[in-house]
C-alpha cells in the first residue's frame, strides 16, 4: 500500500532482504516469541533494542501481540475475512508463504 517493496519469501528464508527496514531483526525477535524461547527472545530483544530502541521494542511486541490475538480469534470464531481487496489480498500473501494449503487450525499452531 505504501509503494514500498517487500519480500516476502524472507518470513521463510533468512537468507534473503525482505525490504524492510531491520527486517531480519524484526523476524528474528517474532520467531523468537512465537517459539516461546526466552534465551531468544532476550537475546533477539536486545539485538532489536540496539537498533529500535526500547519503544520501539514495545511496539514491535504489541503488533505480534495484536496480529496474533486477532488472527486467532477470528479463526476460532469462524469470522468470515471481508470480500474485495482484504480477501485477495490475504490469500495472495498465504499463497506467497506458502500457506494456502493450511487449515485455520494449522495456521493458529505455526
Amino acid at each position: 500500500m505504501s509503494g514500498s517493496e517487500v519480500d516476502l519469501s524472507a518470513v521463510n528464508d533468512t537468507s534473503i532482504d525482505s525490504g524492510v527496514v531491520y527486517g531480519a531483526e524484526l523476524l528474528a525477535f517474532t520467531d523468537a516469541v512465537m517459539a516461546r524461547d526466552g534465551e531468544a527472545v532476550a537475546k533477539t530483544r536486545a539485538e532489536l533494542g540496539a537498533k529500535l530502541g526500547p519503544e520501539g521494542v514495545v511496539d514491535t511486541a504489541a503488533v505480534i501481540t495484536m496480529f496474533n490475538v486477532v488472527d486467532r480469534i477470528a479463526d476460532a470464531t469462524g469470522i468470515p475475512i471481508d470480500d474485495g481487496f482484504t480477501k485477495d489480498m490475504r490469500y495472495a500473501i498465504g499463497n506467497e508463504l506458502g500457506m494456502s494449503h493450511l487449515t485455520p487450525e494449522e495456521r493458529a499452531n505455526r
